[in-house]
């Protein structure tokens, strides 16, 4: 018996119509549930890459302020690393010796908000000081956020 004759195996090829209906809703339905929580993790994860961007542009300003010998022996240079908006709202970041802007410079993605500027100044013998210590990044929607502060005494920085 190969159960032919009671209607318990059928030899029919490929899907109905109604089967293919359902296994496309049921694809779509988890794609509808899913892109919610991919998006929101693509965003937090956006933001800790950008806030550790900056902090890594800080830290390079700092070392940089730290092994510069300056041209005339020992006269004190002072590099100042800003972070601040731009005309179009995306958080830019730069650096100055003097007169002229220097590496580490960049831009941070157009998703990522700043609110205040960071406003810092570095010597080759302490961290240095500025007016504000620390800048707090911030999600388009708000929703996310992390603050890069600097501990100007120890030349600390650190993403919370």
């Amino acid at each position: 018996m190969d159960g032919r004759k009671y209607g318990v195996l059928s030899c029919r090829p490929g899907f109905l119509l109604a089967e293919a209906l359902v296994i496309l809703f049921l694809v779509s339905l988890a794609g509808t549930l899913t892109f919610p929580s991919i998006r929101s993790w693509q965003e937090k994860k956006e933001l800790d890459l950008a806030a550790e961007t900056l902090a890594a542009a800080i830290r390079q300003v700092q070392v940089l302020s730290r092994n510069d010998t300056g041209r005339y022996g020992n006269t004190a240079s002072e590099y100042h690393f800003y972070c601040l908006p731009d005309a179009k709202g995306e958080v830019i970041y730069y650096t100055r010796r003097g007169v002229s802007r220097m590496e580490p410079e960049g831009k941070l993605p157009s998703s990522i908000r700043l609110s205040g500027k960071l406003d810092l100044t570095f010597h080759k013998t302490y961290a240095g000081d500025g007016n504000t210590y620390s800048a707090v990044l911030i999600t388009r929607d708000g929703k996310y956020k992390r603050q890069v502060t600097v501990a100007m005494y120890t030349g600390r920085v650190r993403v919370n």
